[in-house]
């Protein structure tokens, strides 16, 4: 997944949205407990820029 890329944004009980990627966000760790923390994207949807986690993201059409 690429900046640019149109994407859907997955939720639960098969609602979603479309958007497009604008950024990546850097993925770092949590400073309690160590554990690494999820990666997420800056997403274009709903009228905003939302972040978002990847795992909630699935690419329909890749930019060039």
């Amino acid at each position: 997944m690429k900046v640019g890329d149109l994407v859907k944004v997955l939720f639960p009980y098969d609602q979603h949205s479309i958007g497009i990627v604008v950024e990546h966000e850097e993925s770092g760790r949590n400073v309690v407990t160590k554990a690494p923390r999820r990666s997420r994207a800056k997403v274009f949807w709903d009228g905003e820029i939302i972040s978002t986690p990847l795992d909630q993201i699935e690419v329909l059409n890749e930019s060039r």
